[in-house]
């Protein structure tokens, strides 16, 4: 059978998408299924999964294989810490090794992510966080403070102790999830009620996403894929992050303040083939 990945003419692509088609991209099943698996285990280890362009200059560079065994570890360890599946864990940090190690550790583990942004002051997060009640935040030493007294509420600080805080923690972990079972909840901007809603997503969620990844930003195995949006918003996330993931495309993020300069040398230094950014 021919994979979609590897059609590049309309006329076959409509012929041969179907919903099976679809669900024939990934290992999982409806029964077996977990998006962290998907989007990083299942990738040869030594391919680039992220470039991260820093604001400041310079890149992160992290592969699957490095991602894997991060986001192995951090499973293991929300496990040892009483942090069961479909607790919420909550990370607001620009994107890095630590970020994408939470957000896919978490789901590994059976829990429910929550990225956000990390412009949030003390009452954007606190409305968040009174919403999904997670168990955990994830975040940076000067944003802590932020949830300041907040009870049940356990503040990791992704600093440069991040990596030896995992390090005890194996990089097994047996993922038991189902594409019916939560993985993210992902907050809108708020622009159509008082309070921003969550949005929530399933782990077969990313089966649907491929219908944009494939026939609307036209991902394909091989692209250098860059979008510059925060993970913290829906686009960064699903389209920048778990879509690239999801095919094991070489993908391209950006922390710190947008400059307009610096995206474009990072689209020269990279080779980037493939953009998607908001207008």
């Amino acid at each position: 059978m021919v994979k979609l990945t590897e059609l590049t003419r309309y006329d076959d692509a409509h012929k041969h998408c179907s919903k099976q088609a679809l669900w024939d991209l990934f290992d999982g099943d409806r029964d077996n299924f977990n998006l962290a698996h998907e989007c990083l285990d299942r990738h040869p280890r030594d391919i680039v999964a992220m470039h991260v362009v820093k604001a400041e200059g310079g890149y992160e560079t992290l592969t699957y294989g490095e991602l894997s065994d991060g986001a192995a570890r951090f499973a293991n360890h929300l496990r040892d810490q009483g942090v069961a599946p479909g607790e919420r864990v909550a990370v607001m940090i620009e994107p890095c090794f630590a970020f994408y190690v939470s957000v896919f550790g978490a789901v590994k583990a059976g829990c429910i992510a929550v990225p956000l942004f990390t412009l949030f002051g003390p009452d954007g997060l606190r409305m968040r966080i009174d919403d999904c009640t997670p168990k955990v935040l994830v975040t940076t030493a000067d944003k802590a403070h932020l949830a300041g007294g907040i009870e049940g509420l356990q503040v990791i600080v992704a600093d440069g102790g991040f990596r030896d805080m995992l390090a005890p923690y194996g990089t097994e972990f047996e993922a038991s999830t189902s594409a019916r079972d939560m993985a993210i909840y992902q907050y809108t901007s708020g622009t159509t009620r008082e309070l921003p809603e969550a949005v929530r997503h399933v782990h077969g969620s990313v089966v649907t996403l491929m219908l944009a990844t494939l026939y609307g930003t036209g991902q394909r195995p091989g692209d250098i894929y860059f979008v510059p949006s925060s993970p913290g918003w829906g686009h960064g996330m699903w389209h920048g992050t778990i879509a690239p993931f999801s095919l094991g495309i070489t993908a391209v993020s950006y922390a710190g303040k947008f400059d307009p300069a610096r995206c474009m040398e990072a689209i020269q230094d990279l080779g980037v083939t493939n953009l998607s950014a908001a207008a």
